[in-house]
């Protein structure tokens, strides 16, 4: 079952459980510190990034809790600037190279999910009904937030 969702360009959205979504954030976000210019959506990003080993807790919904705080993972790449877009993609295609050159069976789930992601945004830029592949059975609308840096 789904805990975790981005809602991306179009409305669509990518959801899956918890646990897949933090990885695959870690894995962006990681990409992000080696592009030029990502520094400042990177450091945003990375306090959405689960760090078990620093004593983050699942709160079993789609995020965690860290000191005291509920942290979710769910957000909506429109909320980000034009350019910090670019670079979240950017970041999850060259976290798809990445995982493509392990040669390990235990990376395909993250490259299916990251190849899903992928697609998504391909069917986006070539203006396809968000429908065709949607995780949730309704669009959402476009948010009035403004996130990270850059606005």
């Amino acid at each position: 079952m789904a805990s975790a969702f981005w809602t991306l360009e179009d409305g669509r959205t990518f959801a899956r459980r918890w646990s897949a979504m933090a990885f695959i954030l870690q894995l962006i976000t990681a990409e992000l510190k080696s592009i030029d210019g990502a520094e400042e959506f990177c450091a945003y990003l990375e306090k959405f990034v689960f760090k078990e080993e620093e004593g983050d807790i699942a709160n079993g919904f789609g995020g965690f809790i860290r000191d005291r705080e509920i942290v979710m993972f769910n957000f909506d790449l429109r909320s980000f600037t034009p350019t910090n877009q670019g670079y979240f993609w950017q970041a999850t295609q060259n976290a798809l190279a990445k995982q493509k050159s392990i040669q390990n069976s235990n990376n395909e789930i993250v490259v299916f999910l990251l190849t899903t992601l992928l697609d998504m945004h391909k069917r986006i830029q070539l203006r396809e009904n968000p429908m065709q592949l949607n995780h949730l059975k309704t669009i959402t609308p476009a948010p009035k937030e403004k996130l990270g840096p850059g606005w």
